[in-house]
């Protein structure tokens, strides 16, 4: 979905044994009756978000989304599963390319601007003529035209139309399974960026999107955004908080004594759980995500296959996934039916001299020097010393380079780098949501890896509707990425929340690790066991 921006925490691992017994998130009985709703506190650990649904790239921001903006389709709360949202009804084909939206008749924006077909074809539109600076605009490359359109190969439109306000068409140049699970997506949501405006928040200022989804913002604070219920949201009556206020909060000690005094609800970013009053709030949850580093295969000595085998067969994989919960040899976290290829796990720096020799490179200092990207943390700086001592024992020379934060990811589109690394949270519970930032023509490709027989893998399982043949497609298209030396995998990261349940309903922990602010809403507090509650 998005990158994820969570950053890893030392203590939670040292104390992973007993917090994993507090892992799964029980659903709440629904309300018989209505129940006071007051304002909801979330914290956020990264720095000021992007509200621009178009280039909002990380994981707190997609979350923060879930709140001011929507499209066609949103997140069922529990599953997942795309549920309807602007599309009223739709219907597709006999081939599954072509597919027709209803869109609500009473869909508007905060303003009371109607949503219409157009508005949506429109955000779109304006979605692919940005081009790279849209992270997520080659998610739409199944329709006609997009992709040509989005990388200036043709000035025709893409076959998305809008006959009348209530009735969009869209054409699809090959069949997508998952094309449903696409639109939940916030780059896909109706937007009208020239609409937006600027706010102060006290620790800089911030863009505004109107909103078309369930809240909106209501002002800026320090270090904090108030919004309240979007009054011409179309399904407002089933909205039920009154406002939501999101902090920044870099200081993990902070957020958590905020959270012990019961001034924060939801601490969705960093965390000190050994300051935490009470575990049972803690969720520990495995997640749809995998950390990994990855080489920049268009330029230096890492475009050589041949090379970058050798370099993942001198890692001693064993101490570089060391202290992390669920080590991974793979790209694709195993979900049910999913047939995983076999992991990156031999280390043998002889092999790796010899397959130097077979392919015929040189000395290896002689090379260009291989470059290791990674932002600030003592976590990432402890693995590129790893990776840097085992690849200057194989004679190569190695330069560590530790970006700031702020401006990490922009940087890995760059050509500074031989190898970065980053941590990846799937847009839907599908092999497609990692498997499409390889693809040669993807946004989101920073690896630059360009494999034609990988390409016609993942159209060939897109357009599959049978789930047992598309995952078996799709695990080769994973087997050749893993051949091909691409990327040096970590870890199935864990997904990390802190709220009390008891006294909310609506947020469940999930392999996504989203949870639309929509469904949140109070409930009354139930009674521990062998207590009296008063009334």
């Amino acid at each position: 979905m998005t990158k994820n921006t969570k950053q890893p925490a030392r203590a939670f691992l040292r104390m992973q044994a007993v917090l994993f017994a507090f892992a799964l998130a029980v659903p709440l009985a629904a309300q018989e009756r209505p129940y006071p709703q007051r304002e909801f506190v979330a914290a956020f650990s990264s720095p000021l978000p992007d509200l621009d649904a178009h280039s909002a790239y990380n994981a707190d921001e997609a979350q923060m989304l879930t709140a001011l903006a929507e499209g066609l389709f949103a997140y069922d709360p529990y599953t997942l599963e795309p549920v309807p949202a602007l599309a009223e009804s739709w219907e597709t084909s006999g081939n599954g390319l072509h597919w027709t939206f209803s869109i609500r008749d009473d869909a508007a924006f905060e303003d009371g601007t109607k949503i219409t077909a157009e508005t949506l074809r429109d955000s779109w539109m304006q979605l692919l003529r940005r081009g790279e600076e849209a992270p997520y605009a080659s998610m739409l490359d199944c329709v006609k035209g997009a992709r040509e359109f989005r990388t200036g190969a043709s000035r025709e439109e893409p076959a998305v139309r809008a006959p009348d306000a209530k009735t969009l068409e869209v054409e699809l140049c090959t069949p997508t399974a998952h094309f449903t699970r696409i639109l939940c997506h916030h780059a896909f949501t109706a937007c009208l960026p020239e609409k937006g405006r600027r706010l102060d928040t006290g620790a800089g200022e911030i863009f505004v999107p109107l909103s078309s989804g369930p809240f909106r913002v209501k002002s800026a604070e320090e270090h904090a955004l108030v919004l309240e219920k979007n009054p011409h949201y179309w399904d407002r009556g089933n909205v039920a908080l009154p406002s939501l206020r999101f902090l920044f909060l870099e200081d993990a000690e902070e957020s958590t004594a905020l959270f012990n005094q019961g001034r924060i609800h939801w601490l969705a970013g960093g965390v000190s759980v050994e300051k935490l009053i009470d575990y049972s709030t803690l969720y520990l949850t495995p997640m749809f995500s995998t950390e990994y580093f990855f080489f920049r295969t268009t330029h230096s000595a890492v475009q050589n296959a041949a090379v970058r085998r050798a370099l993942l067969q001198a890692v001693p994989w064993e101490e570089l996934r060391g202290g992390y919960l669920i080590p991974a040899s793979t790209l694709i976290f195993p979900v049910s039916g999913y047939p995983s290829p076999e992991g990156i796990l031999a280390c043998n720096p002889e092999e790796a001299e010899k397959t130097l020799r077979d392919a015929g490179v040189g000395e290896p200092a002689a090379l260009d020097p291989v470059v290791l990207f990674y932002p600030e943390s003592a976590l990432y700086e402890e693995k590129a010393g790893i990776l840097q001592t085992a690849w200057e024992a194989l004679g190569f020379r190695v330069e560590k380079r530790c970006v700031p934060f702020s401006r990490y990811y922009t940087s890995l589109r760059t050509e500074e780098y031989s190898v970065g690394v980053t941590s990846w949270i799937g847009d839907f519970a599908d092999p497609a949501a990692f498997l499409e930032m390889f693809r040669p023509s993807s946004n989101l490709n920073d690896s630059g890896w360009n494999s034609p027989a990988f390409e016609e893998l993942f159209v060939q399982a897109a357009g599959e509707d049978d789930t047992e043949k598309r995952y078996k497609i799709f695990a080769e298209a994973e087997k050749l990425l893993l051949d091909d030396a691409v990327i040096l995998p970590l870890s199935h990261n864990p997904a990390l929340n802190v709220i009390d349940t008891n006294g909310i309903q609506g947020w469940y922990a999930n392999v996504l690790d989203i949870h639309p602010f929509k469904s949140i809403r109070f409930t009354p507090r139930r009674p521990m066991p062998g207590i009296a509650m008063g009334g």
